[in-house]
């Protein structure tokens, strides 16, 4: 995969993962603002757009998946293995950096954050398993568009 179609794949991937794990924490936190919706929408996208830049996440879910579940390639134990791990270091670190924007940096951000965590690492990992192949055949898609 080219450098240019990882970077749409990867944009595809976090705007879907974004919009899904905000709209849960929008109604985790019990509903908001369009606007504030939006903004944590914005900022999500951004903040996992720049962790998987610093963060090799598909690495360390391919050592996680091959390594310690010891699974094989194209298998469901990999499948979900990669996917949990990957998961769980993207909403780890969005989720947080998201109670500090939300709640700012004192003694309540991390009950705030631990208090939804459970349920956006279960969100983001069933958006993950459902869009992985979708994201990838409109990656593919957008290639062959491009080319022609």
């Amino acid at each position: 995969m080219s450098k240019e179609s990882f970077f749409r794949w990867n944009a595809i991937v976090n705007l879907i993962m974004a919009l899904s794990i905000n709209t849960a924490a929008t109604f985790l936190a019990g509903g908001d603002t369009l606007q504030g919706w939006v903004k944590g929408c914005a900022c999500a996208f951004t903040i996992n757009t720049i962790e998987l830049a610093i963060i090799p996440v598909g690495a360390i879910g391919q050592w996680f998946s091959k390594d310690v579940c010891h699974s094989s390639d194209g298998s469901l134990l990999e499948f979900l293995s990669r996917n949990f791990i990957i998961n769980a270091i993207n909403v780890t670190v969005v989720s947080f950096c998201m109670a500090m924007v939300n709640v700012g940096i004192n003694a309540s951000t991390v009950p705030a954050w631990l208090g939804t965590y459970l349920q956006l690492h279960l969100v983001g990992l069933v958006t993950g398993l459902i869009i992985e192949r979708p994201a990838a055949w409109l990656n593919n898609k957008i290639d062959v568009a491009l080319e022609g």
